[in-house]
């Protein structure tokens, strides 16, 4: 039974796909970048309608659609060991670059720090100059913020913090040496 079921299957997706007498040229050549045209048109004009919000939105659907579009394409053609293909050989990349995305709140902490001074630096005052020139020492603040602490913390939990983000974002273990740096600078300015 389960045979039949899949030889019917199959004799559709090929009556669709690939006998050009029976419907397979409209549904291949005509169908498909027809619906792939209307689709980009209905993208354009929501994204210069829609919020930043909402906008963010349409393209992480937009981009699902378009990975699930691809996705069924293939399975229906009977393609799809080379989507299993690639993945697996994506699997070693991917394993590696997962110890990264613990790093990730610094890293954006880090592009925020750098947007800031940029922007002091083309300000042009005396005071911004000043403070760009300094911006090596980092205030009580700012170490506070890099070890995720609050006001007050005792030397034990600056200790602790300072171990446990270390352990996650050293450069033996796929962090950086910036991060590292960071860290060290905060729990020495916090000690002292």
């Amino acid at each position: 039974m389960c045979k039949l079921v899949l030889v019917v299957r199959f004799s559709i997706v090929y009556r669709l796909f690939y006998q050009p007498t029976k419907g397979g040229i409209f549904v291949f050549h005509i169908l498909i970048p027809a619906i792939a045209v209307l689709t980009v048109i209905w993208f354009v004009k929501s994204y210069q309608q829609g919020t930043p919000d909402q906008r963010k939105r349409l393209v992480v659907g937009f981009l699902f659609a378009i990975v699930f579009g691809f996705v069924l394409f293939m399975a229906l053609t009977g393609r799809i060991h080379y989507i299993a293909a690639i993945v697996t050989g994506l699997l070693p990349f991917v394993r590696r670059a997962v110890p990264l995305l613990r790093c990730i709140p610094f890293v954006r902490r880090f592009v925020k720090n750098v947007k800031v001074e940029e922007t002091t630096k083309n300000e042009g005052s005396d005071s911004s100059k000043a403070a760009g020139s300094s911006s090596s020492i980092m205030t009580r603040a700012q170490a506070l913020d890099v070890l995720g602490l609050e006001e007050g913390a005792s030397e034990e939990e600056i200790v602790d913090a300072h171990r446990r983000l270390m352990q996650k974002c050293h450069p033996d273990r796929g962090g950086n040496d910036y991060l590292a740096a960071q860290l060290n600078q905060a729990k020495d300015t916090l000690l002292s």
